[in-house]
């Protein structure tokens, strides 16, 4: 069994069509099992039995990882996957969390930079990202430079979003770059700008990871329990936060008063070390699980309010690039 960075799955080897499934613990997203079809979802009695030499894929919703298993043998759910619990902490170094953190800069050591909102994260799917960033006072243009090895480009925009030139060449898979946005007023830059060094993965992880996301989407789910769970464990396992969070963005946008998913989105903000964001999601959270008398997810999103309220530090809007 190969545990890779990302979901855990289950199978059955009985009745596919009418099995009842209460509890799930996680969802097939490979079709190499020998009874339970891809989107099948698996329950602490089932067992993933792989044909031979092939790979089952299965998504945890508890450990939120993605599970390979490439052996031939039968292998129990139970203790691999466990029912979902409330996680008290966060498992990255995140504004909630700094315990293993790289060495912030003090307070007022930022007061000048310019903070880059989008791409979300470090890691990417899109080899054709939007930039985006919060206004610098008194700024009247900025110039946005991508660089990595033997690869430049740099342009001057009024606004405070880019979408990707198209007359400029894509990121390459495997390459990293740094994206740097300078704030300038007239003709001279002023002291401010911004930098975010992101991955772009192998070309290999970013199919594997489309694949099973196509997967997801042609199972006709829920479209709020799709986003919530499996499309953000899926892009979660690789590290992709901008594409969970344009994710979640899209299922507002569409009308969405399900209170967890404004939560995960704070989560998710978090992960992309934007504060104020994520803020702002956890208080419509908060205002939905009243509203529709949720106690749990209430709890949940009072706690992470909490927690950001006591942070002595000065919210920061992007963690410094490493």
């Amino acid at each position: 069994m190969l545990l890779s960075n990302s979901l855990c799955v289950l199978a059955q080897p009985q009745v596919v069509a009418k099995r009842v499934c209460i509890n799930e613990v996680g969802r097939i997203v490979s079709d190499s099992d020998r009874y339970l079809a891809v989107g099948s979802e698996i329950c602490l009695g089932d067992k993933i039995n792989p044909a031979n030499g092939s790979t089952v894929k299965a998504v945890c919703y508890s450990s939120r990882q993605v599970l390979e298993f490439r052996q031939s043998a039968v292998f129990g759910v139970s203790g691999i996957c466990t029912p979902p619990q409330v996680q008290a902490e966060r498992r990255q170094c995140t504004p909630l969390n700094r315990h293993g953190c790289p060495k912030m800069k003090g307070p007022g050591e930022e007061q000048d930079s310019l903070k880059l909102i989008t791409p979300y994260g470090n890691i990417l799917l899109n080899t054709r990202p939007t930039i985006s960033w919060h206004p610098v006072k008194n700024a009247t243009s900025y110039t946005v430079e991508v660089t990595s090895y033997e690869f430049r480009w740099e342009t001057e925009v009024k606004d405070t979003i880019l979408p990707y030139p198209k007359e400029r060449k894509e990121l390459e898979y495997g390459a990293a770059y740094t994206i740097t946005v300078t704030a300038n007023k007239g003709d001279s830059p002023i002291n401010s700008s911004g930098s975010l060094v992101v991955h772009v993965l192998p070309e290999s992880d970013v199919k594997q990871v489309l694949e099973e996301v196509n997967v997801i989407k042609k199972l006709g789910l829920p479209p709020d329990e799709a986003a919530l769970i499996d499309l953000d464990i899926i892009y979660m396992s690789k590290g992709f936060l901008n594409e969970t969070i344009n994710t979640l963005q899209a299922r507002v946008a569409a009308g969405s008063k399900n209170p967890t998913l404004f939560r995960v989105l704070g989560d998710r903000y978090l992960d992309a070390w934007l504060l104020d964001e994520a803020f702002r999601e956890y208080k419509k959270a908060e205002w939905l699980a009243k509203s529709s008398g949720n106690s749990n997810e209430l709890a949940q999103v009072e706690s992470r309010l909490k927690l950001l309220k006591s942070q002595s530090q000065p919210p920061m809007s992007r963690k410094p690039a490493q």
